[in-house]
């Protein structure tokens, strides 16, 4: 019985997983061909437009949209050669060797008409039901 049940959640895992790829793939595409962002960059702008001031240190933006140090740097650098003056980076008063990345009221609009997109995948992608159902069954599985 135990080897059902454990059976169940892999399988029920594997199927969330599954949905997460399919749906990220899509935010992906879309993104590109409608606003010319990764997923990431939408991520990182999304995160410092959540931030204090709308700016965030290059470590804190690590964490937040998963890559690492030298990956966030290049995404930062790449998205600032793209010219849409949406960053604007700058060295911490306190100490020179951190810099900050701060969301610029074009970024602000760039993301803005990005959310859009993102909701409107999302909701398409989701339909009410199925997730939540799904997610019920893992927690179910998980508690016997």
């Amino acid at each position: 019985m135990k080897n059902v049940l454990n059976n169940d959640l892999i399988t029920s895992w594997f199927t969330l997983t599954h949905i997460q790829m399919n749906v990220a793939n899509t935010l992906e595409a879309n993104l590109q061909e409608k606003h010319q962002l990764s997923l990431k960059e939408f991520y990182m702008l999304l995160f410092l437009s959540e931030a204090p001031e709308q700016k965030l240190k290059l470590q804190q933006l690590e964490s937040m949209v998963g890559l690492s140090q030298s990956a966030v740097s290049r995404l930062v650098s790449r998205f600032e050669a793209k010219g849409c003056g949406a960053l604007q980076r700058h060295a911490c008063d306190q100490d020179r060797r951190s810099i900050y990345t701060a969301l610029t009221p074009l970024g602000q609009d760039k993301l803005d008409r990005a959310q859009g997109t993102f909701k409107e995948i999302l909701l398409e992608a989701f339909p009410d039901q199925q997730v939540e159902q799904l997610l019920q069954q893992m927690l179910d599985l998980k508690q016997q």
